[in-house]
């Protein structure tokens, strides 16, 4: 690690971008913030000379992935030297898996206008599948991580499971670094002493609202959900206090959301949304932020004046949606992702993890929030677009109409395979506007547009497989194990 102090050259900087990767996969980024940022902005003013004469694509792949991370548009330029004159990539890259590999991860940094990435996607993807499913021989670590990387890449995973399974995926390395991965280890573990007691601190909070033995049995009592969902946000241990104050809002918002969708009329949705509008419920969610304990009473009033209107505005969506489905209305799927989708949760999310950054959000992050800036509309569009394909079958079950899904097969009128499969095209499109949004914006800190790269991860962990949030047995259970359970040996 004292490589990151040590002076420069072509060769050793390259090293310092390797070793930069291992701490940011690792999770031990965070302790390393100022030199990273420091040498990550030096190395750049030098990437001419310093990816000149580099054939190797695994290097070459991780240079792209830690400049791209912290801010830098290294262009995506630098893999045309991968390619053959007949416009297809060389055909050693195949027997290369690391290098194959570190390239489909680099993909996922891709903008609108990184076309060879587009290309290349379908190449890599039909070379490490056989390695996934065990057709062509591989050491098991390796087949181990492609097949992490097939199912959520790293660049849209959320970083507490990223640096779990890669710990076990680096001890298996023969080259690894003995002081790294010790270090990476005992990191973990102080992190999971954090996680065991936010958890004890929402589950006394919960149980001592005795809100559960209350409800009718069709409401969902989602703690632990709640909790993994504010990981998802952010995992380091300065940030505690920010994921208890997220995950209570989280519990409080499912809680009402079911209210609104499943038991309330409409006139009783009206009369919620009036409470919430003259702030009958104020001191309900002070309450619930623990307002009094995140921070300085100014820093609240600021993030309560971007949060306020956003809670207001989420339950007039919610109002709405259950008009349509209970009347019946047909809307056109554009009108209904624009009303479903740009204030279903997305700004609540997302404002609320900046106040529980602390004194890192300033006034220009939380009036740039206002502002409805494009990387959150497209995030919001995201949210309701997976979170409808995921609950489509159980919403219509339930004749509940209001599904992005189900408008789209009706407007075009298409198959639900054939907008599924549409919908992935948007999800992607969105993707590349989200990395090319987050590479443009330069007045906000890196700290506050890693919580919108995080909230869009938290999409792909929430839904990629099945609806994480409501079904125990699935994912969840998979993920809160991989956290929480498995050990880690020094």
């Amino acid at each position: 690690m004292l490589i990151l102090y040590s002076e420069d050259d072509g060769e050793t900087t390259k090293r310092k971008i390797l070793i930069i990767h291992f701490l940011v996969t690792l999770g031990l980024a965070y302790h390393f913030e100022n030199e990273i940022e420091h040498i990550v902005k030096v190395a750049f003013e030098k990437i001419a000379n310093l990816i000149a004469d580099e054939n190797d694509l695994y290097t070459i792949s991780i240079m792209f992935r830690v400049f791209r991370t912290y801010g830098h548009n290294m262009s995506s330029d630098v893999f045309k030297r991968f390619i053959e004159d007949d416009e297809k990539f060389k055909r050693y890259l195949i027997n290369d898996f690391k290098g194959m590999l570190s390239f489909y991860e680099a993909l996922h940094f891709r903008t609108t206008t990184d076309y060879i990435l587009d290309e290349a996607l379908s190449f890599t993807w039909s070379h490490l599948e056989p390695i996934a499913t065990g057709q062509l021989a591989s050491p098991g670590h390796i087949s181990r991580l492609i097949q992490k990387a097939l199912h959520i890449p790293q660049h849209m995973n959320i970083e507490a499971l990223v640096a779990r399974e890669y710990i076990s995926f680096y001890e298996q390395e023969d080259n690894h670094d003995d002081t790294l991965l010790k270090l990476a280890k005992l990191n973990f573990k102080f992190l999971q002493l954090h996680y065991f007691q936010e958890l004890k601190t929402i589950t006394l909070w919960w149980r001592g609202l005795d809100q559960t033995s209350k409800l009718p049995p069709n409401f969902r009592e989602r703690t632990i959900e709640s909790w993994l969902a504010a990981l998802m946000m952010y995992f380091e241990p300065q940030f505690s206090l920010g994921r208890i104050m997220s995950a209570k809002l989280y519990l409080a918002i499912t809680f009402l959301d079911d209210a609104c969708d499943t038991y309330a009329s409409i006139d009783e949705v009206m009369n919620l949304v009036d409470c919430i509008e003259r702030y009958i419920l104020y001191i309900y969610f002070l309450k619930i932020y623990d307002v009094a304990r995140t921070g300085s009473t100014s820093f609240w009033a600021l993030g309560k004046k971007i949060l306020d209107p956003i809670i207001i505005n989420f339950y007039l969506t919610n109002l709405q949606l259950v008009k349509w489905a209970r009347e019946d209305y047909m809307p056109s799927f554009d009108e209904y992702i624009e009303a479903g989708g740009a204030e279903i949760g997305s700004y609540t999310a997302i404002s609320c993890s900046v106040m529980g950054l602390g004194e890192i959000g300033k006034k220009r992050d939380f009036e740039w929030l206002r502002s409805r800036p494009k990387v959150v509309q497209v995030l919001a569009a995201k949210t309701r677009l997976m979170d409808d394909m995921t609950d489509y079958e159980e919403d219509i079950g339930k004749g509940y109409t209001a599904n992005a899904l189900n408008y789209y097969i009706k407007q075009h009128g298409v198959t639900k395979e054939k907008a599924i499969k549409e919908f992935g095209k948007m999800i992607k499109d969105i993707n590349k506007i989200v990395n090319e949004e987050c590479l443009k914006t330069t007045n906000i800190s890196r700290r506050v547009l890693n919580q919108i790269i995080n909230y869009g991860r938290s999409l792909d962990v929430l839904y990629t497989s099945d609806d994480v949030f409501n079904h125990r047995e699935g994912m969840f259970k998979e993920y809160i194990t991989t956290l929480l359970v498995d050990p880690i040996h020094l």
